[in-house]
């Protein structure tokens, strides 16, 4: 699992059926930088979002992430478990964070 914030949303004309009860977003990826940033601060409010220059991915939402929130998402085949039938999808929002502590060792 990776964390990311969300970006935006993504709007369809038709709805793949597998999306029923959920919708697409835009993920943008933290870097080790941002985790430090973020680390011990309540995220209780969704922080507007600042681009960076990692990819942004699609994700799949059933939780009710919005623009700003921090979100943990998957990849690959672990992005389609949640799924009963066959979906289309190669990222998937598992949990909506609350809370960074990122303390990284220290380097000589």
């Amino acid at each position: 699992m990776r964390l990311g914030t969300v970006i935006g949303r993504v709007t369809m004309t038709l709805q793949e059926p597998a999306y029923k009860g959920g919708r697409l977003l835009l993920v943008q990826p933290l870097a080790r930088a941002d985790l430090t940033a973020l680390s011990g601060k309540k995220l209780v409010a969704p922080q507007p979002p600042k681009l960076a220059k990692v990819n942004t991915l699609i994700a799949y939402d059933q939780l009710g992430a919005d623009i700003g929130h921090i979100v943990g998402f998957t990849e690959g085949a672990e992005a389609a478990a949640p799924f009963t039938a066959d979906a289309p999808v190669d990222a998937y929002i598992a949990c909506i964070v609350d809370q960074i502590d990122y303390n990284p060792p220290k380097q000589n």
